[in-house]
């Protein structure tokens, strides 16, 4: 038999009375940095749905006009879909429709009338006036 130095067998036990099994601060950076991509890609991904989401909710024909609380859980709202208004009752467990509204409650919003409009309906006025009003209005002055 071969004799075995004893400064290699010292050597051996020291090397081996470190730590055994993985390293348990590059496991938790781990985790922590798994954790923090997760994070990330949610709220990315929460905005580019959230946006969508956002995008084809203002191109709906359906709104909400209002609600008013009767008490606990039921309620009556003013829903607009398209050009018609309707009252809707709700409850905890049902929907009922009420009635149809006029279309006087919410009416279409009109567009105001641009310069453009102005100058012309201006010009139409001045060719319907006659012509002494115009004249002496000019010299007189409307206070004088």
């Amino acid at each position: 038999m071969q004799a075995i130095p004893l400064s290699f067998v010292v050597l051996e036990t020291a090397d081996l009375g470190g730590t055994q099994g993985p390293d348990l601060t590059r496991y938790l950076l781990v985790c922590v940095g798994l954790l923090v991509l997760v994070g990330l890609l949610a709220y990315g991904f929460r905005r580019l749905i959230g946006r969508a989401v956002q995008t084809r909710a203002a191109q709906r024909s359906l709104q909400v006009m209002d609600v008013l609380p009767l008490g606990g859980k039921q309620r009556i709202a003013v829903v607009r879909c398209y050009d018609r208004t309707f009252l809707i009752g709700v409850g905890e467990k049902e929907v009922s429709s009420i009635a149809e509204l006029d279309a006087v409650i919410a009416p279409q919003r009109e567009a105001a009338a641009t310069r453009a409009d102005l100058h012309s309906f201006s010009r139409v006025l001045e060719k319907l006036r006659p012509k002494k009003a115009t004249a002496a209005l000019g010299k007189e002055g409307v206070l004088g």
